[in-house]
C-alpha cells in the first residue's frame, strides 16, 4: 500500500541488462532505441509463456493474493497516437540476468489518447522475497516501441501501488550524432566503428566503450576519471571527476534560455532566432538576430548590434545565487549594453537537482545513523524518488522563481527497527515542509524546511 504521508517509492534507473551488448558503433539514440526494443518488444516474445504472464482467462484470485498496480502512461507532446495503437504494461524480476516478464497487460487503445490508465494485477506466488521488480510502460505502434516509460522500481510486500502519471519519452529514430546538455554543459556525441568523440567547445575527447552493469559506458583513454554513460532514456557525464547533471537531447529543451537580474531589473531570453533584452524594469529594449555562438569550456558568449545598440550576453557554467529570492540557478549571466554591464543568473535551477543520486549524510545535525542509507534522486520529468531509510519513497518536485517543493508523496509500507523508523519519520516529516534548496561552496546539496530544519546531502 502507498502511504500518503510524505515519501514515494523508487524510480530505479536499471535498463534491461541486454543493452550491455549493444554494438559499440550504434548512436547514443540507436543505443535506446535497440535497448527498448528489447524491454518493450520482448513482450511479444514471451506472451505465450503461461507461467510468466497472468491470463484473463485464468480463474479469479482474491484480493490478498494479488498486488494491484494502477497507474496512468501520458507525455507532454501535442501528439495524436495512432488508432492501431497499443499500451503496454509489464512488470519484469530484474534480480535475474534474463529478467523474465512477471506480469503484462495490453490495452488496445482503438483511437483512445493519453493519458491512459491502466491497471496491472499480480499473483503474489510469483513475486520471491528479496528480488527487485521493475515496471515500465510503453507505446506500441506497428508492433514496435514508439513512446516508453523509465523503469519504477515496485515493493513487492505492498498491498498495492498508485504510480500517478508515468511520462513517457518518445523512441528516437537513429543517427550518427547527438547534441546533449548536461547542466550547464553543452556537448555533442559522434559516434564510430569502435569508439565516441566528445566534443565539449574547442575540446574533442574520444572515449573506448569499458565495462558497466547496464547500459553503454564509455571512458577518455588515458583519463578514467571522465565518462560518459548511456542507461537507455537516460545518459550521464563525469568530465575529469567532475559530475554534471543527467544530460538531456538538445532538441527536447526549452526553446529559450532566460536570464535574469536585480538593481535595476533586467531580464535576457535567447533563442535560435532572436535574442531579447529587457531593461530598467521594462523601458528598455533591445532586439537582435541570434548571433553565432562564442564557444569555450567555461562560457557562452552572443555579441550583436542593432538599432544604435551594442549588446553582448556572457554566460558562465558555474552556479548562481539570486540576489533577491536567493534561489541558486546553473549559470552566472554578464551582459554587456551600451558599454553598461549587468550581472545576473540564468538556466533552470532544476540542472542543479538533476544528475546522479544525491545521498543524504545529516538530517537536521543528527547525522544519519551508521550503514543506513537515505537517497534523493532528482529526475527530469519532475519526479523525485530514493530511499528514506527502511521504506522507498516517490513523488513530485515543483520548483518556482523562488521556491521549491516536493508534494504527492507516498512510501511503501514496510517496518524496521524503531531507530530507523524514527530517522525515517523526521526525513519524510522535513522533505514534505521542503521550501527551497542551496549548494554549498563544497557541493553539498542542503533542502530547507519552511521551519528551518534542513536535510545535507553529497552526490553518491
Amino acid at each position: 500500500m502507498i502511504r500518503h504521508a510524505s515519501g514515494v517509492n523508487t524510480v530505479e534507473e536499471s535498463i534491461h541488462s541486454r543493452v550491455i551488448h549493444v554494438p559499440v558503433g550504434t548512436t547514443w539514440q540507436m543505443c535506446r532505441a535497440i535497448a527498448l526494443v528489447v524491454a518493450v518488444a520482448s513482450i511479444a516474445l514471451m506472451a505465450g509463456c503461461a507461467g510468466d504472464i497472468r491470463s484473463g482467462s485464468e480463474p479469479a484470485q482474491s484480493e490478498s493474493a494479488m498486488l494491484a498496480l494502477r497507474g496512468s502512461l501520458s507525455y507532454r507532446a501535442r501528439i495524436a497516437l495512432p488508432p492501431g495503437s497499443i499500451a503496454v504494461v509489464e512488470l519484469r524480476d530484474v534480480s535475474s540476468s534474463d529478467q523474465p516478464v512477471i506480469a503484462e497487460q495490453r490495452i488496445v487503445l482503438g483511437g483512445r489518447q493519453v493519458p491512459l490508465p491502466f491497471e496491472l494485477k499480480v499473483d503474489r506466488s510469483a513475486l520471491a522475497a528479496g528480488r527487485q521488480y521493475n515496471l515500465r510502460g510503453a507505446i506500441l505502434d506497428g508492433g514496435k516501441p514508439a513512446w516508453v516509460t523509465e523503469p519504477v522500481l515496485i515493493d513487492p510486500a505492498s498491498i498495492s501501488v498508485d504510480l500517478g502519471t508515468l511520462t513517457m519519452m518518445p523512441v528516437k529514430a537513429h543517427a550518427f550524432t547527438t547534441r546533449l546538455r548536461c547542466g550547464n554543459q553543452s556537448v555533442t556525441i559522434g559516434y564510430t566503428a569502435d569508439s565516441i568523440h566528445l566534443t565539449l567547445g574547442k575540446e574533442t575527447i574520444e572515449m573506448r566503450p569499458v565495462e558497466a552493469a547496464s547500459g553503454a559506458k564509455f571512458a577518455a583513454a588515458g583519463d578514467p576519471t571522465t565518462t560518459f554513460w548511456s542507461k537507455g532514456d537516460r545518459a550521464f557525464l563525469v568530465l575529469r571527476g567532475q559530475i554534471f547533471p543527467e544530460c538531456t537531447r538538445v532538441e527536447t529543451e526549452a526553446e529559450a534560455f532566460r536570464a535574469t537580474g536585480n538593481e535595476p531589473g533586467w531580464r535576457l531570453e535567447i533563442t535560435d532566432a532572436k535574442m531579447t533584452f529587457i531593461g530598467d524594469y521594462g523601458k528598455t529594449r533591445i532586439e537582435a538576430p541570434t548571433p553565432a555562438a562564442e564557444t569555450t569550456a567555461a562560457f557562452r558568449r552572443y555579441a550583436a548590434r542593432t538599432g544604435g545598440h551594442d549588446l553582448m550576453a556572457t554566460i558562465f557554467d558555474r552556479p548562481c545565487r539570486d540576489t533577491m529570492s536567493g534561489m541558486p540557478y546553473p549559470n552566472e549571466v554578464a551582459v554587456m549594453v551600451d558599454g553598461k554591464q549587468l550581472k545576473g543568473c540564468g538556466g533552470h535551477p532544476g540542472a542543479l537537482l538533476q544528475g546522479a543520486e544525491w545521498v543524504v549524510e545529516d538530517i537536521n545535525g543528527t547525522g544519519i545513523i551508521d550503514s543506513s542509507r537515505v537517497t534523493l534522486n532528482f529526475s527530469a520529468d519532475r519526479r523525485i524518488s530514493g530511499r528514506a531509510s527502511c521504506n522507498t519513497y516517490t513523488g513530485a518536485y515543483t520548483l518556482t522563481g523562488e521556491t521549491l517543493t516536493i508534494s504527492k508523496t507516498g512510501v511503501t509500507m514496510m517496518a524496521c527497527a524503531p531507530a530507523l523508523m524514527r530517522q525515517e519519520d523526521l526525513f519524510l516529516d522535513i522533505l514534505k515542509n521542503v521550501r527551497g534548496f542551496e549548494l554549498a561552496p563544497d557541493g553539498a546539496l542542503i533542502l530547507r524546511a519552511g521551519d528551518g530544519r534542513t536535510v545535507t546531502a553529497r552526490r553518491g
